[in-house]
């Protein structure tokens, strides 16, 4: 098992994911490779951390965690259950994780983390305003990951 090939996966739960699930399926059935799956979601800063302050700041605060805290929840459920699809098809299923963080410093640092072999991520292909604003995910990916990388088209 240690000298497993492993693959990570990283999905956004949009339009697209069941064409990424393919490609893991497709690439850990023939490489018998383990696929490891990453979601991560987006951070907020109410979410982290114990404020320290009177029972009412408290409330306060955690009035705003709770849906992040429900939504967290939902997402998580999601990959678990994007992880028994895919487990379905008979591919070797490892970790399944749903972290915060900034989206690709989290998938490179659990690239590292897992020794990826090899990174399967999703480009929707927003155009060059919305690349030029928010940057563009898959171009920093392809410069910056540890091994090799398959993107895969999806819809906008």
């Amino acid at each position: 098992m240690a000298n497993d090939y492993r693959i990570l996966l990283a999905i956004d739960l949009k339009t697209g994911t069941d064409r990424l699930q393919e490609e893991a399926q497709r690439y850990g059935q023939a490489l018998n490779a383990i696929v490891d799956i990453i979601h991560v979601a987006a951070p907020d800063p109410y979410f982290v951390g114990y404020i320290k302050g009177t029972p009412e700041e408290q409330d306060s605060v955690d009035s705003r965690r709770k849906p992040q805290a429900k939504e967290l929840r939902l997402e998580h459920q999601q990959t678990q259950a994007f992880a028994t699809r895919l487990r379905a098809t008979g591919t070797r299923v490892g970790q399944v994780l749903t972290v915060q963080g900034p989206t690709l410093a989290t998938v490179l640092e659990e690239t590292r983390k897992l020794n990826a072999d090899l990174l399967i991520i999703g480009s929707h292909h927003h155009g060059a305003i919305h690349n030029l604003w928010f940057g563009d995910t898959t171009a920093d990916a392809a410069k910056q990951a540890p091994c090799a990388l398959l993107v895969v088209p999806l819809p906008s």
